[in-house]
């Protein structure tokens, strides 16, 4: 679970118009600021807002196997597995679903 986060923060930090808001995710990933004080920023909320939206509207738009496939990929990576391993690693008959696009919403 720690790896995907910091990858999507890596990923949001590479998105991320505003060079301040660059910087502040630059010191939550080199350890010296929190996630906690991240999500409070404005700047954040700012770029996230859109993207949280986007996303649940995806999500509302995926048919019953693939929200099956990303329900199952969301319980993998609470066990801290991960849900896009080849199938051999992940142990499944099918790799979960993978939200469309790069990186993350």
């Amino acid at each position: 679970m720690e790896r995907h986060l910091r990858r999507s923060l890596e990923v949001l930090r590479d998105r991320a118009d505003d060079p301040a808001l660059r910087r502040r995710m630059d010191e939550v990933l080199a350890g010296r600021a929190s996630l906690r004080d991240l999500a409070r920023d404005d700047g954040f909320d700012a770029m996230m807002t859109p993207l949280v939206e986007r996303g649940m509207h995806d999500l509302d738009e995926l048919s019953p196997e693939e929200r099956a496939r990303a329900e199952a990929g969301a319980a993998a990576l609470e066990r801290g597995e991960d849900p896009w391993a080849p199938e051999d690693e992940a142990g499944a008959d099918r790799a979960p679903y993978r939200p469309p696009g790069p990186g993350t919403w």
